[in-house]
């Protein structure tokens, strides 16, 4: 029996492990960010993922090569509908352990919205006043630590198929937690727009589920070079999966299994351009592949994202911002399919 003869460094990282199947299509995030924000804000944003486009834009960094000169951008097209925050809910701390205090729900919730929101059990159907549950949490502000915003995007507004309501739980960021409790009194019941809410040249993470690709070998889900041609038995298996003793098969040995389907994250991707499919259509001639037609505001992110098309794409405010000025990029043009549009229009950024 032939054998290999040099050892060989491990294939694939440990740092995605387990790679299991995501249980939903929404993203989970865990963490958030409060660096650098001095008002209350909503933490993070659910779009839709489009398709991709070429932008032309005019190299902006000062100690490059290539400053003042054109360059060409790969960037993704994301579909912002409008996010209509349904409640919130105050956290507190005890043992080192965040505990859900109360939950403010609005009083216009659609039908199909409140069968998707977890007081629905409890009062069968109906929301807890408003003004009520106001009242409660504005006693028990000494014990918040933070709060989250309950809101929701239907895919439906943004011209596909699915009426089903994408529910989530966003973090507030920014001031303390008065502050950022007058904050959603504010916006409660209300709708925030994209245009009101990115700005041209801002960073943000993107956070999403990739495509799934089913159940692959180690040659491809891992990376392991195949074993020479005169092998024992096989060749697209890995040599030896574990020594005599101790008798058991290590989790750091590759195995075959679910291959994408993951939630993985991408940071600092850089928002080029926000606007409104009726002032500067985006959309090609036939439409994007596999989407169709956008209709209201969408954003140009540099770069590519996580997700198929038509995925729910997360862009949160990044965990470890850039250290450098904000600035509106410099569009020449949009390529869209072969096709040169004229440059959009993007709204000076707001000075903090």
């Amino acid at each position: 029996m032939g054998h290999r003869k040099h050892n060989a460094p491990r294939r694939g990282s440990l740092a995605f492990a387990p790679r299991a199947r995501h249980q939903v299509l929404i993203p989970r995030i865990r963490n958030w960010t409060t660096r650098g924000i001095d008002k209350p804000t909503l933490a993070g944003f659910p779009t839709f993922k489009a398709g991709m486009v070429q932008v032309v834009t005019l190299d902006d960094r000062e100690k490059t090569p290539n400053f003042g000169k054109p360059m060409f951008n790969p960037a993704t097209v994301l579909s912002a509908p409008t996010l209509t925050v349904y409640g919130f809910r105050a956290y507190g701390r005890r043992n080192a352990i965040d505990f859900a205090l109360i939950d403010v729900f609005a009083g216009n919730i659609p039908e199909e919205v409140r069968e998707r929101l977890s007081y629905t059990k409890e009062s069968k159907g109906t929301p807890p006043s408003s003004d009520i549950s106001l009242k409660k949490a504005e006693g028990l502000l000494n014990q918040v630590t933070n709060f989250t915003a309950i809101v929701g995007v239907t895919p439906s507004d943004t011209g596909l198929s699915n009426d089903i309501p994408q529910i989530q739980e966003v973090a507030v960021t920014g001031g303390n937690p008065k502050a950022q409790f007058e904050y959603l009194k504010g916006v409660l019941g209300k709708a925030v727009s994209a245009s009101d809410y990115f700005k041209p040249g801002s960073y943000f993470d993107t956070i999403a589920i990739t495509k799934g690709k089913g159940f692959e070998g180690v040659i491809t889900r891992f990376g392991v070079k195949r074993k020479q041609h005169k092998s024992r038995k096989t060749v697209r298996e890995v040599g030896v999966i574990s020594p005599w003793h101790p008798a058991t098969v290590m989790y750091t040995v590759p195995r075959a299994g679910q291959m994408g389907f993951h939630q993985r994250i991408d940071k600092n991707k850089r928002v080029l351009a926000v606007s409104n499919a009726q002032q500067n259509p985006i959309t090609p001639s036939g439409g994007f592949p596999h989407f169709g037609e956008i209709r209201g505001d969408y954003v140009i992110v540099r770069g590519s994202v996580p997700g198929p098309i038509k995925r729910l794409i997360d862009l949160r405010i990044p965990l470890y911002p850039r250290r450098q000025k904000l600035q509106v990029p410099k569009i020449v043009e949009v390529n869209v399919s072969g096709k040169a549009m004229p440059m959009i229009s993007v709204s000076a950024p707001q000075q903090k």
